[in-house]
């Protein structure tokens, strides 16, 4: 029931403009990659799909923002490839995840969550405060038993997050998976039919 939900479309005219936050290291460097989700973000682009996913992310957990980030094999670094909402990441930044909830997400290969930036000492309290952020909840993209990417959402309140909100992230990131599944298999398509006609 709960992936059908989610599978509605989501409409978000009203979403406030980006603007650059401390919770991330700086730009993307532009590079050949695997996945050219990140490539596309270095450019400062978001892919439609993930767009409309991480809409899904924030307003079915009520949070005032929210990140889709992706691996970036070449750099071993989480490159913010979709955003919704005012307190997330800017499209193509580096999350750092040195001593950070995400990078502790990612290391462990499971869902985190912080009840209070404030006294949580994983996260990076003046980045939090300036942003406005209480809580954040985090969740991996896995598949093959790695991570290759990681859903996070953030809100102004401590405690915002319950683990309803974590399953709900959780099949987003499913959603993620079998979306990257498709682009991949759709890709493998277009290039036999090429070489057909050669």
């Amino acid at each position: 029931m709960l992936a059908n939900i989610l599978e509605e479309q989501i409409t978000d005219s009203g979403e406030q403009k980006y603007k650059r936050s401390s919770l991330h290291a700086g730009p993307a460097a532009a590079a050949p990659h695997q996945q050219s989700l990140t490539s596309l973000a270095a450019m400062g682009k978001e892919d439609a799909e993930l767009a409309v996913m991480v809409r899904r992310a924030r307003i079915f957990t009520n949070a005032h923002g929210a990140a889709i980030g992706m691996l970036d094999q070449l750099t071993g670094q989480i490159v913010c490839c979709a955003r919704s909402g005012s307190s997330s990441p800017e499209i193509g930044s580096v999350v750092d995840t040195e001593g950070t909830l995400i990078g502790l997400c990612v290391q462990k290969r499971t869902e985190l969550r912080c009840d209070d930036a404030t006294t949580d000492p994983r996260v990076e309290t003046q980045a939090a405060r300036e942003l406005g952020v209480r809580s954040i909840a985090v969740v991996p993209i896995t598949r093959e038993k790695q991570v290759i990417g990681v859903v996070a959402v953030f809100a102004p309140s401590p405690k915002a997050f319950t683990f309803t909100h974590i399953a709900m992230l959780k099949t987003i990131a499913d959603q993620i998976v079998f979306f990257l599944r498709k682009q991949r298999r759709e890709g493998q398509t277009f290039q036999n039919l090429a070489l057909k006609k050669i």
